[in-house]
């Protein structure tokens, strides 16, 4: 598809996730938590939904060429039920889109301001998503309403509320998504990995998925207009490291932390190395001067 009719078909496709979200959170859930069942039924009918939204949404990205994507197949040792955090590095806009999309149930920590907008609020509510405070973002995801944080200076002990109440939801068997870095990536480099999500995972004696997003090229990165859309549609692609479990392991969250950010650090150089060789093959070969 040419550049130009990207630019206006991702303004239309934002603008009708948001239209859709508030859709669905003051009609189409509200309607499912009335509907005769369980309460276990109507949770499941909901995370469901909500879940459908997302990975609805990427589809459509996918369908109108706006990106390349399809939905990994969860690995053997993805966790089935019950509380775990899924991290991630945060190279694009639609991280949290693509996370939130990979299995029902899953919340993250979110702005306040969008935990009480009118526009949002009883998706968020309804999805489960913890409220977060001004300086909370330390903790969690930055896009579609969850965390951000430009500053780099904040510390990890900042948020410690932030950090019981994902512990608790964790408990409660419910898993979360969050991205370490708190922010996007830079184009060529990865930020430094916060511990929240590492420390209310040991804490909760829940499971660590460690899911690696790469996408090429690169596109919708930080300080980056939406409108700012490379020449060809970003490709994708979710992959998994092994599961880490926590529960009954003496773990010192913080050299957790190093090691999980040691390790994302090697493929992320992997993946520089993939868009550049993409970059040059994409590039016109000049043409020789003729004799």
């Amino acid at each position: 598809m040419p550049k130009f009719l990207r630019i206006p078909l991702t303004a239309f496709a934002f603008f009708g996730f948001f239209s859709f979200g508030c859709i669905v959170g003051w009609l189409a859930l509200p309607l499912l938590a009335f509907w005769p069942g369980t309460p276990e039924a109507k949770r499941r009918r909901m995370d469901n939904a909500i879940c459908g939204v997302y990975r609805g949404f990427m589809q459509f990205l996918h369908l109108v060429r706006l990106v390349g994507y399809t939905r990994p197949e969860l690995p053997p040792d993805f966790p089935r039920s019950g509380g775990y955090v899924v991290i991630a590095n945060h190279p694009s806009l639609i991280d949290t889109l693509i996370l939130m999309g990979l299995s029902p149930g899953l919340a993250s920590v979110v702005k306040p301001h969008w935990y009480s907008s009118w526009m949002l609020r009883v998706l968020m509510r309804y999805a489960g998503h913890i409220p977060g405070t001004d300086r909370s973002a330390a903790l969690s995801p930055s896009a579609e309403g969850t965390l951000d944080m430009s500053q780099e200076t904040a510390s990890d002990g900042d948020m410690p509320a932030v950090v019981d109440r994902m512990v608790a939801h964790l408990q409660s068997g419910r898993p979360l998504v969050i991205f370490p870095e708190a922010s996007r990536s830079w184009e060529r480099k990865m930020r430094r990995f916060r511990r929240g999500a590492v420390e209310a995972a040991v804490r909760a004696g829940v499971p660590i998925v460690p899911a690696f997003i790469s996408v090429n090229p690169p596109m919708l990165m930080k300080h980056q207009p939406w409108y700012e859309v490379p020449e060809r549609r970003g490709m994708y692609r979710v992959e998994f490291f092994p599961v880490i479990e926590t529960a009954g392991r003496d773990l010192d969250p913080r050299q957790l932390n190093r090691e999980l950010r040691a390790a994302y650090e090697v493929r992320f150089v992997e993946m520089l190395r993939e868009r550049d060789a993409s970059a040059l093959a994409a590039a016109p070969v000049a043409q020789l001067p003729q004799t």
